[in-house]
């Protein structure tokens, strides 16, 4: 059993009370903490019981189903499986917190700045109007509205079963590591460079298409007035608010995640590597034919998940 302090939750931690500071006597995040380290604990608790459900069976058929149960049933193991879901549940509510916070904290938006940009990267071209007019038939248009989120909710579960459910305390400490710096860190971008999205900042290009994106535009609708209840808190007031439905563009932590997941993979699994490579793709033009993102968003994701990944590699090679 491990009685090291683990990097994933000094930085937890850390970011935690960092934003709790900042937006004092702002108190939802200190009073919301409790029923939020119980929901993601115990939702990381649940995927992490289906990766050892589907390993357990694969080492059955391998005649290696003793070995896999002593590894997991041992008092390390454990011990580490409830810090990392402590962990999860920590990190995820600091991580709301701070990309909620970002108009109080930095009110300037960047959104024309980085549209410009865009436009730079495609020779004069917006990316977003570019993907618009390549996946414009109504069909197309209809599968990546449902297929977005729902992507991105698989590959959360897949991701989190596979690592969580390792009997490796280094890959999954490592791996915690790098997914908590990727969170956190995109978290401070956000507030460094702050922007709503090319779907709030130029809506003239999606609304015509409502009828095809209804769900991504309901949900853009729901987080925008989430967004002015966290307005509201500059002007004292304490209405509801929803952690994890804050607005922030760069960068795209959701191809961000694809990506770090991606880079792990290739160490570990061929299929998975199969897969999240196709989630990368999908999940980045996704974001720019929902208008959630820029182009520049998801490469600057990519770049962070890649950063994150050396960084933990590093810490590991020194650590373990």
């Amino acid at each position: 059993m491990s009685k090291r302090v683990y990097l994933f939750e000094l930085v937890a931690v850390a970011n935690f009370l960092l934003i709790l500071r900042l937006l004092w006597p702002i108190r939802a995040p200190l009073t919301m903490l409790p029923a939020v380290l119980w929901i993601f604990g115990t939702g990381f608790l649940l995927h992490a019981a289906l990766g050892v459900a589907v390993r357990a069976l694969l080492a059955w058929r391998r005649g290696q189903l003793r070995a896999y149960l002593r590894a997991i049933r041992s008092p390390g193991w454990m011990a580490d499986t409830l810090r990392l879901a402590v962990a999860s549940g920590l990190f995820i509510h600091a991580y709301g917190w701070i990309k909620l916070a970002v108009p109080l904290l930095h009110a300037r938006l960047f959104d024309q700045e980085l549209w410009n940009l865009d436009a730079k990267l495609l020779a004069g071209y917006s990316p977003n109007e570019f993907v618009l007019t390549l996946f414009s038939a109504p069909a197309v248009l209809r599968a990546i509205d449902w297929t977005y989120a729902n992507i991105f909710y698989v590959s959360l579960v897949i991701a989190s079963a596979f690592f969580a459910s390792s009997t490796s305390r280094r890959l999954r400490v490592t791996f915690m590591n790098s997914n908590v710096l990727l969170w956190l860190g995109g978290a401070w971008l956000y507030v460094a460079v702050p922007s709503l999205g090319p779907a709030y900042r130029f809506p003239e290009v999606w609304l015509p298409l409502a009828a095809m994106l209804d769900n991504t535009q309901t949900l853009q609708r729901l987080l925008m007035s989430n967004y002015q209840n966290v307005l509201a808190f500059a002007r004292g007031a304490n209405p509801p608010v929803q952690i994890l439905f804050g607005i922030a563009a760069f960068p795209s932590l959701h191809v961000g995640f694809q990506m770090l997941a991606f880079l792990w993979m290739r160490r570990m699994w061929r299929g998975g590597e199969v897969i999240f490579g196709v989630f990368v793709v999908v999940i980045l033009i996704g974001s720019l034919v929902t208008g959630w993102h820029y182009l520049i968003d998801g490469i600057a994701g990519m770049a962070l998940a890649w950063l994150c990944h050396s960084v933990a590699i590093r810490i590991a090679a020194r650590t373990f």
